[in-house]
């Protein structure tokens, strides 16, 4: 799995497109390890790999561990409810990362607002190995989401603050501060999943937090070698604001308890709510934009424009995050995962996705920039994205009329290469989309629409999971598929009739 989260601080620093990029990169990447800050990059990229080895290495199991019997180590929730905490809690991961990036830009410095984060995140992972039942999950969740929101966004930050002329070396530097994000995404389902068939859950949670305390001591002890503008506050609130923002976060906080202790937020409707939150959110952001004065009447356009593809990236990251949701409980229960005398973890499925993705993204960039005819334009790009994992979705199906595990493991990574060619297709033109048609005044408030697509994707992702059912596999799978490539049909030409009037202006 890539890490679409921290891509958005990434696309508010480039413009280009895509395949020219990977050109940049390529030719860059021996600048680095020379002359561009290397310490300080191999402190973010650690702890960066770190965080994204025990975020994985719980995101994968956390379905799970909600659903699965007590005797078989789980909560024994009923796996509706099971599937829409899971995807509530990867939408308030990505909602979190917005308040962390505002956190940093107006109280406390980027440098140690990491530090908090990763602090809470190694506290969360140790609450959920320690500490059994929902008191421990709950409480391991919310510091995870807290923590996270604070680390993410101003890692990916602070890599570009090392490279303050831009050009090749930033994009030779988050080249190499995304192979980190690669192999603790990669390597951390690997471990939980096989810590969780042999010695259950918390002993396969206690390695996620083993994971963040050695990301958490390298990033303490090469704190030093970050620039000294990582430890200013950019644009720090005024004295005379302090007190008023306390008071708005404590009623703000104070509103939730009453809604958790009276049953207006319970598990059942959690994916219902952190929706309602979403939606409000982008409401707000479309209607700041939109009325900005220091938003100029092109740039109106474009943010109009920006609309549709706001919502086929809520559409993608959809599907992409049923792999964690319906998906996960497909792979638990339907995928012959047995190869000779060795059954592979469920959850190994998943992680073979984010392999396939660095293979099908290197074979793009090779084949557009050796062949300028095999290109796609931009939209092309997140059109074809979203059909191949419909396809991905649609390829489930004939394998779920079966009793048992009536998938062979072949077909399983046949849909994993469906999703990845989606993901590689689409993740990077949306991130190229969101910096190309942002305000100069109001890039940030761009990024932070791009995070609500993912806050979506993930939250209505266990939404719809609800209403999977074991021996009704193919009427689920199906209608995803059939629900996604109509929205994609009908958001490419809602995209060209915008994107035509504005030209006509």
């Amino acid at each position: 799995m890539t890490n679409p989260q921290s891509g958005g601080a990434k696309a508010a620093s480039h413009t280009k497109a895509p395949d020219t990029a990977t050109v940049g990169v390529t030719r860059a990447l021996d600048v680095v390890s020379r002359d561009a800050k290397p310490s300080g990059l191999m402190t973010l990229s650690g702890v960066e790999m770190w965080e994204r080895f025990s975020f994985y290495g719980l995101q994968v199991l956390l379905a799970y561990y909600l659903y699965y019997s007590l005797s078989d180590g789980g909560l024994g929730l009923p796996q509706p409810i099971a599937l829409g905490i899971a995807g509530s809690y990867g939408g308030l991961v990505y909602i979190s990362q917005i308040i962390g990036a505002w956190v940093a830009d107006r109280v406390l410095a980027p440098k140690y607002v990491v530090l908090v984060g990763g602090t809470a995140i190694l506290a969360g992972h140790i609450m959920l190995a320690v500490v059994p039942g929902l008191i421990g999950l709950i409480i391991g969740l919310v510091l995870i989401v807290i923590g996270t929101g604070g680390l993410k966004v101003n890692t990916t930050m602070m890599v570009g603050a090392l490279y303050p002329d831009g050009g090749a070396r930033r994009d030779a530097g988050y080249a190499i501060y995304y192979m980190g994000i690669t192999v603790g995404a990669f390597a951390g389902p690997l471990i939980t999943g096989a810590l969780h068939q042999s010695w259950g859950f918390h002993m396969a949670f206690g390695a996620a937090a083993v994971g963040m305390a050695f990301g958490l001591g390298q990033y303490i002890f090469g704190m030093r070698r970050l620039p000294a503008s990582t430890a200013v506050v950019p644009n720090p609130l005024p004295a005379a604001q302090r007190a008023k923002w306390i008071i708005i976060t404590l009623i703000g906080l104070g509103l939730v308890a009453i809604a958790v202790m009276t049953g207006l937020i319970r598990p059942d409707n959690i994916s219902s709510v952190v929706a309602l939150i979403v939606l409000v959110a982008a409401i707000g952001l479309f209607t700041m934009l939109l009325t900005n004065k220091q938003v100029t009447r092109s740039e109106r356009g474009a943010i109009v424009t920006y609309v549709p593809v706001f919502l086929m990236s809520l559409v993608f990251w959809t599907l992409l995050f049923q792999l964690f949701t319906a998906f996960a409980v497909f792979a638990d229960t339907k995928i012959n995962l047995t190869i000779g005398s060795y059954t592979m973890p469920p959850s190994l499925i998943v992680t073979l996705e984010s392999l396939a993705v660095a293979a099908v993204t290197a074979l793009l960039a090779v084949m557009w920039t050796r062949a300028r005819s095999t290109r796609m334009e931009p939209i092309t790009k997140l059109v074809v994205g979203i059909v191949a994992m419909a396809a991905g979705a649609a390829a489930i199906v004939p394998f779920s009329f079966g009793a048992g595990q009536s998938m062979p493991l072949a077909i399983a990574l046949l849909v994993m290469i469906f999703f990845a060619f989606g993901e590689a297709l689409f993740a990077p033109s949306a991130l190229s989309f969101t910096a190309e048609l942002a305000p100069k005044a109001a890039s940030s408030q761009m990024t932070a629409l791009y995070f609500l697509t993912m806050a979506g994707g993930s939250t209505l992702s266990g939404w719809i999971s609800q209403s999977y059912r074991e021996g009704a596999e193919a009427q689920y799978f199906g209608t995803v598929a059939i629900v996604s490539l109509i929205a994609v049909a009908a958001l490419a030409v809602v995209y060209r009739i915008i994107s035509r009037s504005v030209a006509a202006r």
